[in-house]
């Protein structure tokens, strides 16, 4: 009998581009709209991470019946797709950002000025903080940054989702059954 083993490590490299995908059309969809720092942006990523990760585990488990799905390999298996998603992602935005339009970190900074005026700071606190950010708002550290907030916020959603997709093997002699194969 032969047991067909599916690489967690393809698997989800494979989920990982789907994942980097969506997030690249969510921000195109409203970068081209015209509002590129949308609230909603933000929120559908989001959600295309947590569906990204659920599918991926709902489908490694279906495909991996006999083995299953245990918790700390759900959990890895999330992370590594939220990795992976974040740095194609990563990869986009530095493209946008230093080839596409690089003007687009000047109407970032705009508008988090803005923010920062409607919630009632002071000017010269304002100048302060946006002159330190601006030293260090560059389109290679924002990318940097993509790839970790993407695979923490990955890793957080999997220790949730990981608890509803985690799945005991068919065979609970499984781990025992495939040492012995070694040994043949």
């Amino acid at each position: 009998m032969e047991h067909e083993h599916h690489s967690v490590n393809h698997f989800s490299m494979m989920h990982g581009l789907y994942v980097g995908l969506a997030l690249i059309m969510n921000l195109l969809i409203f970068y081209v709209a015209g509002i590129p720092f949308s609230e909603i942006s933000g929120l559908l990523t989001y959600a295309i991470l947590i569906a990204g990760i659920g599918f991926a585990m709902w489908t490694f488990a279906k495909l991996n019946t006999e083995e299953g799905l245990p918790y700390s390999r759900a959990l890895g298996l999330g992370t590594l797709v939220s990795l992976f998603g974040g740095l194609i992602f990563a990869f986009f935005t530095y493209i946008l950002y230093k080839f596409i339009e690089p003007g687009l970190i000047e109407k970032m900074m705009s508008m988090m000025e803005e923010k920062m005026l409607a919630q009632g700071y002071k000017d010269d606190f304002i100048e302060k903080a946006l002159g330190a950010q601006k030293n260090f708002i560059t389109p290679a550290i924002m990318s940097f940054g993509q790839v970790f907030t993407i695979t923490f916020l990955g890793f957080v959603f999997s220790l949730v989702l990981a608890i509803f997709f985690k799945k005991e093997p068919e065979n609970p002699f499984y781990e025992v059954d495939k040492d012995e194969e070694g040994y043949e």
